[in-house]
């Protein structure tokens, strides 16, 4: 019932999260990311082979890398990923990601996981962001937001990717989205912001039994640059709150070796930032297990944003 998506930068660590911590999530959404490690710690080579010209990437290397990671006890078996469900898309417009590394991540994924429980779509005309059916800029040109104002559902089709039939979206209630303190995550080291956000569908904060996902924001998308734009008007919201979702927001910050906000798939955090030790796949893996550890109302526990 845990599951986890992104875009962009949040779509690299959506993935990484998802080989890293197999056994917790079961499902992960890609939009606009690449295959696990193609970076090899190299921030140039994370622009220029995974972002550029993937054609030239090997999965093969990198499932080679995630074996390796198991023998040394650093990231889950990998077995635990057979039955997850699994969600690609590239826009088909996208002139800063190449829609081949969607390829070469469905390549990666095959290796892994039923091909029954994969899907993906590469025919919406979208650039380089996340999709949604009214919000945002110009489809095929992105730019901040980066929402992309393409008349498609990413994070519906997303959410019943992971969880099947799901009941239609409603109104999000603007109060159920709350702010939590990041700093007890190791926001430090993490390079994580002052805030992440959480939806808490009424339901849930009544105390009934909810789900959970994951939705990791893009380079250039946190409060800084879009304010709350992603947490509120992505598209998750309405869906989680018909269907018992809780939808957990975290939030990373600028830094000197991160001028855009992005999420790390490429070191600046550390070498081990791409299995269960690396600082930002603690913070978030910490997250979760908070979540999934509350007994009671969550309005108890939490402020409002």
């Amino acid at each position: 019932s845990i599951t986890a998506s992104g875009v962009s930068s949040g779509a690299f660590l959506a993935v990484q999260l998802h080989v890293a911590y197999s056994k917790t999530i079961s499902g992960i959404g890609s939009i606009a990311g690449g295959v696990y490690y193609c970076s090899e710690g190299d921030s140039s080579k994370s622009t220029s082979d995974c972002m550029r010209t993937p054609q030239r990437l090997e999965p093969k290397r990198y499932l080679e890398f995630a074996r390796r990671q198991v023998e040394e006890g650093r990231i889950d078996p990998l077995p635990y990923l057979r039955n997850d469900r699994v969600y690609l898309f590239a826009g088909a417009e996208d002139r800063i990601l190449n829609p081949i590394a969607t390829d070469k991540l469905h390549e990666f994924y095959s290796a892994l996981v039923s091909p029954a429980q994969i899907v993906v779509r590469k025919d919406v005309g979208a650039g380089h962001g996340f999709p949604t059916e009214d919000v945002g800029s110009l489809c095929r040109f992105g730019g901040l937001p980066w929402l992309l104002r393409c008349d498609f559902d990413a994070a519906g089709e997303i959410l019943k990717a992971m969880y099947g039939n799901l009941k239609a979206p409603v109104e999000m209630v603007p109060e159920s989205l709350i702010a939590y303190d990041q700093a007890e995550f190791g926001a430090d080291q993490a390079s994580l912001y002052s805030q992440g956000f959480m939806y808490v569908p009424n339901r849930c904060a009544k105390g009934a039994p909810c789900r959970l996902h994951v939705a990791l924001h893009g380079c250039q998308m946190n409060p800084d640059y879009i304010g709350s734009d992603f947490v509120a008007r992505a598209g998750y919201n309405g869906w989680a709150e018909a269907n018992d979702i809780v939808v957990l927001y975290p939030q990373v910050r600028k830094s000197p070796g991160n001028p855009y906000g992005c999420w790390d798939w490429w070191g600046y955090t550390g070498e081990d930032y791409a299995v269960q030790s690396g600082p930002q796949m603690k913070a978030i893996k910490d997250m979760i297990d908070r979540v999934a550890a509350i007994r009671m109302p969550l309005r108890r526990l939490q402020r409002r944003y």
